[in-house]
């Protein structure tokens, strides 16, 4: 999965802010990112790069466990609201074709009695 720049600064600065990197790893990664030629963004050893990789890979994995979690409790809070809200919205519809229909029911007996009477005062004359 590709993230955005805005992403990536963002993991960058909770890695920071977690204690995870140095300010100074922190300014070199954010360089990078956005393409900087840093010279003295160098681990001094394949062994810090490694252990560096695997806190930001961690950090990370964490990231997209916290949204996913988050995600997932916003939708149970959710469920119940959009429940309700979709039985109201239901129970008032029907109401509403309710009303339509007395009032076509209404309309069209006072249609037949209108024509009823015309055919009785054409029957008198």
């Amino acid at each position: 999965m590709k993230n955005s720049k805005k992403e990536e600064r963002l993991i960058i600065l909770n890695t920071l802010r977690e204690g995870n990197i140095s300010v100074d790893e922190a300014i070199k990664l954010l360089n990078v990112l956005d393409g900087c030629k840093d010279s003295s963004f160098e681990f001094t050893s394949h062994g810090e790069m490694e252990e560096k990789f695997e806190k930001f890979t961690s950090n990370v994995e964490s990231f997209a466990k916290d949204v996913g979690e988050k995600a997932k409790t916003t939708y149970k809070d959710l469920e119940p609201k959009l429940k309700s809200g979709t039985k109201t919205v239901l129970e008032k519809t029907i109401s509403v074709l309710g009303d339509i229909n007395n009032s076509l029911t209404e309309s069209l007996e006072n249609m037949n009695r209108a024509e009823k009477c015309e055919e009785e005062t054409k029957d008198e004359e």
